[in-house]
């Protein structure tokens, strides 16, 4: 292009551009010349119509289009196929939110533990009321904890065991997968695909999962306590649905900004 400086913004662009490409060189190659032949144009009408040249590039460049749209643009022309890199963004994508999601199961235990400590075991584990068991089944429960001295004390025991126990293995196993995810998007290679996703796209799965939990076990444990009358066994379903709407809260605040920076920026 004639005049191209140092500070040419239309290098600039291109620059950036080749940065968002994904591909084969030679197909990188073939779109880097086309999108520069397509801005000459576009600066040369400018001219000709009498713009400055510095108004003309800034013009052409606003109509073309971000070099990540652009990349995006290019990149899903070839097919209903994902390429590599952007299936490989899919993965720590579920990785992280799987981590997410295991790690809030496991603090769901600690805030069920908590209420088990302020407002009883019953409240967090109990059965709900008409349920028996076999003598059998009774020795077990009493065997596991025999301070109980009643066989419906001794359930509530152990299943209030298995609740915080189960919920904290999970949360670790979370820890574990969010090591991993920060491992993995440390590699020279994953560092160079970042930002492949639309922008929010881990967001908004986060506030949809998380949502839906939330009002699911919320209104459980809303059902038990309303319908069946009796609070015994909510605190289960309760410190799940608090710590998903805290979750999803979290989500939707960062889909926000990155809708507000979007709109800002545009």
């Amino acid at each position: 292009m004639d005049g191209v400086t140092a500070d040419d913004p239309v290098e600039a662009y291109l620059d950036r551009l080749l940065v968002e490409l994904r591909g084969r060189a030679g197909d990188v190659r073939r779109i880097l010349a086309e999108v520069e032949s397509h801005l000459d144009d576009a600066v040369r009408d400018g001219v000709a119509e009498g713009l400055s040249l510095g108004a003309a590039q800034r013009r052409a460049l606003d109509r073309f289009g971000s070099p990540r749209t652009v990349a995006r643009r290019f990149g899903s022309a070839s097919g209903w196929l994902l390429p590599v890199p952007v299936l490989g963004q899919l993965m720590l994508t579920l990785l992280l939110l799987g981590g997410i999601g295991l790690t809030a199961v496991g603090v769901s235990g600690a805030v069920a533990g908590g209420m088990g400590a302020v407002l009883g075991k019953d409240f967090v584990a109990a059965d709900p009321a008409g349920v028996t068991y076999t003598p059998a089944r009774c020795a077990d429960f009493l065997e596991y904890h025999p301070e109980a001295h009643t066989c419906s004390g001794a359930a509530t025991a152990h299943h209030f065991d298995e609740v915080i126990g189960y919920r904290l293995a999970a949360g670790a196993l979370g820890v574990v997968m969010l090591g991993g995810w920060l491992l993995a998007r440390r590699r020279p290679r994953c560092r160079g695909t970042l930002g492949l996703l639309p922008d929010g796209f881990t967001a908004t799965i986060g506030v949809v999962l998380f949502g839906a939990a939330a009002a699911g076990l919320v209104l459980q444990s809303a059902g038990q306590v309303v319908i069946g009358g009796e609070s015994a066994g909510a605190g289960q379903y309760l410190s799940g649905g608090i710590v998903a709407s805290a979750m999803a809260l979290s989500f939707g605040l960062v889909l926000h900004r990155t809708l507000v920076t979007r709109t800002v920026a545009a």
